[in-house]
């Protein structure tokens, strides 16, 4: 997907970049993880808005479109579930239409809590497997042979809770919602 990725995001009416550095807010002069952050869309707006930002994804054609780009960020080509970073790297991490990626999404969450410092934020912004539209776009997706497995909010909130992070998430358009969270102190 990663020749037309951008233009599918922002066709579909799907592309929340401009908005991130709000939804993020503060993020000047913060480390951001865009984890699974493909094309760099959200990590340009946000080292824009002044973010210390490191895109990470699995996929190398993504990767290469971020790097194309030459915005100041650090590219990572790494798996979500085992990343080469260290413990308490970011003030934020942000995944935005890439959980449902994720085929080990318990390992990733123990890395995301492991690379957030205390009182770290996460924010996920995905598809809600409870809606129609996700449903459409699952049957989409493996027609593109690409795996998917779209949460329930209310069970990634769960999730996350037991990994040590508590939040929240609210309903955007497009069947979508984002998950808010804080990392607890020690």
């Amino acid at each position: 997907m990663a020749p037309f990725y951008d233009r599918f995001i922002r066709i579909t009416g799907i592309d929340h970049s401009r908005n991130i550095p709000d939804w993020l807010a503060p993020v000047k002069d913060m480390e951001v993880l865009d984890l699974g952050g493909g094309t760099g869309m959200n990590a340009e707006t946000l080292s824009k808005a002044g973010a210390k930002v490191t895109v990470a994804d699995a996929s190398q054609a993504m990767l290469r479109r971020a790097a194309a780009k030459n915005m100041s960020v650090q590219i990572l080509h790494a798996k979500a579930e085992a990343l080469p970073l260290p413990d308490g790297s970011f003030d934020i991490v942000l995944i935005s239409d890439a959980w449902h990626h994720f085929r080990d999404q318990d390992g990733v969450t123990r890395e995301v809590a492991r690379v957030l410092r205390p009182a770290g934020r996460l924010y996920i912004i995905d598809f809600d497997a409870g809606r129609r539209g996700t449903k459409t776009l699952a049957l989409f997706e493996r027609l593109l042979a690409e795996p998917s497995a779209f949460p329930k909010p209310g069970e990634l909130v769960e999730k996350l809770r037991q990994a040590g992070i508590e939040g929240a998430y609210r309903d955007l358009t497009f069947d979508q919602f984002i998950y808010s969270g804080s990392k607890k102190q020690r």
